[in-house]
């Protein structure tokens, strides 16, 4: 399951190729605009929590090459805090120091770069969602082996199946393991993905409208989770699960959502990112974000912006059918 978290620094950041549409930034600006910390593991994360002391907005500063000094005086820091937090970043290798400046070593999605990367998606979304729409009959087929099908037809879980079984959070790890091939980067003794991420003002669902996965209760038989784009404060409730329509996939039918429906698509999906890898590096290297991350850590982000509008394609062209508040509750086997 996933959950997000960030942090980076830098006293001087390379400027963005022009295209990035780097602007300017104040430092009042950056502390009055929404940054969200997100982090992609299993069970292992950052050993520092850089949603406090507004560490955030503090890389977010540093990428936009806003000089040490006026962030210290925004930010009420003395010196010595400051080298206390440069430190301790620089310890869980979510900063590095190059020559007179420091760098940061993960990505900062701010507005223009996720824009960019929200259009720049759209090519490689609308051949995925191409191959989801011809391979409806073997995916439906799945769905009448499961007993869940007794209770509820296709198009009612098609927003589940169609987005986070082929593609999110019962597939990715298959896309690290098989289009990556690399483990995840190693910080301070833990393994994890970790991005700044910039919110809209006012937005209505979670930054640039990602879908994601979170599990909400645990016990040794069965887990309940939520997928959707709006588990946020303004949706009140989104996470209290036992006044929701809960969909139960039992046993035979968790082992088919966690392995054979993922596995029928997954060879078409590795075909496509394969064949636009050359395009995802260029865009690694457009963007700048090879001065902060791996190209793995970078391709990750990026891919959840892919399937999302994956997801919108086949929402629009009404293959998908999006649940009541565009959130679904489920709950699956454990053991299985």
């Amino acid at each position: 399951m996933k959950t997000l978290k960030i942090l980076t620094s830098v006293l001087a950041v390379t400027v963005l190729a022009s295209c990035t549409v780097k602007s300017n930034r104040t430092i009042d600006n950056i502390l009055s605009s929404p940054f969200k910390v997100y982090q992609i593991s299993g069970y292992q994360g950052a050993k520092i929590d850089i949603n406090k002391d507004s560490l955030a907005q503090f890389l977010t500063a540093l990428h936009y090459n806003i000089p040490l000094s006026e962030i210290e005086s925004a930010m009420q820091w003395s010196p010595g805090t400051t080298e206390q937090h440069i430190d301790a970043l620089i310890e869980n290798k979510l900063l590095t120091k190059k020559g007179d400046y420091y760098q940061p070593t993960l990505g900062i999605l701010t507005l223009e770069r996720g824009n960019l990367l929200r259009e720049k998606a759209q090519k490689v979304a609308n051949e995925i969602a191409d191959s989801i729409a011809k391979r409806l009959p073997q995916i439906k087929k799945i769905h009448n082996e499961m007993n869940i099908s007794q209770h509820h037809n296709f198009r009612e879980l098609s927003f589940f199946y169609l987005s986070n079984v082929l593609l999110d959070n019962f597939q990715i790890q298959r896309v690290e393991e098989d289009f990556l091939n690399q483990k995840r980067p190693l910080r301070n003794g833990s393994r994890y993905y970790l991005a700044i991420v910039e919110d809209a003002p006012a937005n209505k669902t979670e930054p640039f409208g990602i879908y994601g996965n979170m599990g909400l209760s645990w016990n040794d038989s069965t887990g309940i989770s939520v997928y959707g784009n709006k588990r946020i404060q303004s949706n009140v409730g989104w996470d209290n699960y036992k006044d929701k329509n809960i969909y139960v996939f039992d046993e035979n039918d968790t082992q088919l959502i966690t392995r054979k429906m993922p596995e029928v698509f997954f060879p078409c999906l590795l075909d496509i990112l394969n064949r636009n890898k050359p395009g995802f590096e260029a865009v690694y290297r457009e963007l700048n974000f090879e001065k902060e991350v791996s190209f793995e850590e970078f391709f990750i982000f990026w891919y959840h912006f892919m399937y999302t509008e994956t997801t919108d394609v086949l929402i629009t062209k009404d293959i998908i059918q999006k649940p009541q508040n565009e959130m679904f509750y489920y709950q699956i086997a454990v053991n299985f």
